[in-house]
């Protein structure tokens, strides 16, 4: 092993100073080297992958305008509760939702919060709460749009995922001890 570690290293640093040759000692065993030896054969390297990251990536901000929005004027829409990744209990599959959205909603303009629960819409609402009722124990992702009259997304926030557990009918709750 302790060799292989060593042949590795010198290809490795072989591979940025050059040639590298190879030979076989009486005992039959393999060496390599940087510098050449009578009846050392010369290794064909091949050239490492190298990757250049980009320079500026564009930083990207939750809850950021969609290129269609245009002037609607909205700066966040994030989902406060629950937070990523939370897990809690509710047999009824009972829980809310909690939003912060700035500016605060322009409903003069027809404008409604859409939320979505695992994909499918749930509803439309004007206010930055949502119940839901019913929901089934799983992990499950929730996301809230801001839309204008024709349906139109204005702003949405970032997809957050929750566990929802719930009291299993097979594994009945433990009596406590009297």
């Amino acid at each position: 092993m302790k060799h292989w570690i060593l042949i590795l290293a010198l290809l490795g640093t072989a591979a940025q100073a050059g040639t590298v040759y190879r030979w076989v000692d009486e005992d039959g065993r393999v060496h390599y080297s940087d510098s050449p030896r009578p009846g050392a054969e010369a290794v064909e390297l091949r050239q490492p992958n190298v990757y250049e990251a980009p320079k500026n990536l564009p930083k990207i901000q939750s809850g950021s305008r969609t290129p269609e929005a245009g002037p609607a004027g909205y700066d966040s829409l994030a989902i406060t509760y629950p937070e990523p990744d939370t897990a809690f209990w509710d047999n009824q599959g009972n829980f809310s939702l909690r939003l912060s959205l700035e500016p605060e909603l322009n409903t003069s303009a027809g404008h409604r919060i859409r939320i979505s629960l695992d994909g499918k819409v749930q509803g439309t609402t004007r206010n930055l709460q949502w119940q839901f009722t019913g929901v089934d124990r799983g992990t499950h992702s929730v996301v809230a749009e801001v839309v204008d009259g024709d349906g139109n997304t204005l702003i949405s926030s970032d997809p957050v995922s929750f566990h929802l557990h719930q009291q299993s009918i097979n594994l009945p709750a433990r009596k406590a001890n009297p």
